[in-house]
């Protein structure tokens, strides 16, 4: 947004003042810099400043608008194309919105080219059909998931023994504990007994599927569920229930290195040597459509406050960039590029010309200015021309400041009334009511 005042002793400014016919806005100084009031104001393009200035500074805003959505963009496909290890946390009860922030974080490490996820787990249970959701995005995850229970005091009671089981390695850090995975029915009144024993059959043998998927203690988890057994780490370990005992995440980590765990039909073996750490944001766990989306909404809201009616365009090939996404567009390389850039220069030059006139105006018409139709018929001073050496043409003051002025007589009388009869192509045109 851009303000200038219009001083005394100043002609016409190339930038509008006031009011215009479909809301553009701008300055208007009445009565000098003391009786200015701000209103905030958009640039006219008139026959007089389109070129080649305005195509300069038009070229200029392009080039920028680029840059920065360069700068903004480059910086998700670096972070998509480092070797990490993505850490979240499920450091509470097991709900249905805690499992889908845990869900949406694996899939934004698979987006962003993650090698490792792991799980931090510290939890005494929760309802059983969000583990079961939780369970289930843990087996379909194309990312080896590392269950961790930590820090040392930490549980992976109930549900959280299922969730530990299910991943694809298994660790705990000294003095936690696992186990007690018993169903407990909530509800008024009694529980059927063949209810209770259904419920009960069924999570026993969910967990030793997982057991069996996972070549753990098959035994000792269904027992878990069964008879609510619970057992320390290091029971664990030599149970077979778990894989690794870790101190720390760095420790973790090294022992990780070489292993071999199995994905889908094949094996891989982890590479973690090198690997950084990052931890899971919500600003990660959105998609690449939801990012262009709010990406277009901050150029088209960057739009209001520059007026430079170039961000604008920007912002809509980012919503079709996002529209195209959803669709199925790839979400890196030249074609998210190509339509984004390609859609945004098109409107650009294409739609720009067509409805800028709805915001700033083409070129004023008679009575299209600052000037309203209220302040047509005001008087004006002579200040200077409209002589035999300069006819038609000179400066007249209007509430303090200084204009531009025509007239249709060759001549005025320095000491005669002038009042205002129409404005055109910057100047005020008057006319000479009396002589002095």
């Amino acid at each position: 947004m851009k303000f200038k005042l219009t001083p005394q002793k100043r002609a016409w400014p190339n930038w509008s003042i006031g009011f215009f016919g479909r809301g553009a806005l701008g300055l208007q100084s009445l009565g000098g810099i003391r009786n200015a009031r701000f209103v905030p104001v958009a640039p006219i393009v008139t026959k007089h400043n389109k070129e080649p200035e305005l195509i300069k500074q038009i070229t200029r805003k392009v080039l920028l608008a680029s840059a920065l959505c360069a700068a903004f963009l480059s910086g998700f496909a670096s972070f998509a194309s480092a070797s990490m290890v993505w850490l979240t946390d499920l450091n509470a009860e097991v709900t249905s919105g805690r499992v889908e922030s845990l869900v949406a974080d694996f899939a934004a490490a698979e987006r962003a080219g993650a090698e490792l996820v792991i799980l931090r787990i510290d939890t005494p249970g929760g309802m059983l059909e969000p583990t079961r959701v939780l369970i289930q995005a843990i087996l379909d995850s194309p990312v080896p998931i590392v269950g961790y229970v930590t820090p040392a005091g930490a549980r992976a009671s109930s549900a959280g023994t299922y969730i530990l089981a299910a991943t694809h390695v298994a660790v705990m850090a000294p003095a936690t504990n696992v186990g007690s995975a018993k169903p407990v029915f909530i509800g008024f009144g009694e529980i059927d007994e063949d209810a209770k024993l259904k419920a009960t059959n069924d999570a026993s043998a969910q967990m030793r599927a997982l057991a069996q998927l996972r070549n753990r203690n098959a035994d000792w988890l269904e027992q878990s569920v069964v008879a609510a057994k619970n057992i320390t780490a290091e029971e664990a370990l030599g149970l077979g229930v778990i894989d690794l005992i870790a101190v720390n995440q760095k420790d973790l980590l090294k022992q990780l290195q070489g292993r071999r765990v199995q994905m889908g039909e094949g094996d891989l073996v982890l590479e973690t040597t090198d690997l950084e750490a990052k931890e899971g944001t919500p600003f990660e766990s959105f998609s690449w459509p939801t990012i262009w989306l709010l990406f277009g909404i901050a150029l088209i809201v960057l739009e209001l406050l520059l007026t430079s009616f170039i961000s604008l365009f920007f912002g809509l090939g980012a919503l079709i960039t996002a529209l195209a996404l959803t669709l199925g567009l790839p979400v890196s390389g030249w074609p998210v590029w190509s339509v984004f850039l390609g859609s945004s220069i098109v409107l650009l030059f294409g739609a720009r010309a067509r409805f800028k006139h709805y915001f700033v105006g083409d070129e004023f018409a008679e009575g299209d200015s600052e000037l309203d139709a209220g302040f047509l018929g005001q008087r004006v001073q002579y200040v200077s021309g409209f002589t035999l050496e300069q006819p038609g043409e000179g400066v007249v003051q209007f509430r303090g400041s200084n204009w531009q002025a025509r007239s249709e007589a060759a001549t005025v009388s320095a000491e005669g009334q002038l009042e205002i009869v129409k404005f055109k192509s910057n100047r005020l045109w008057i006319k000479e009511i009396t002589h002095g």
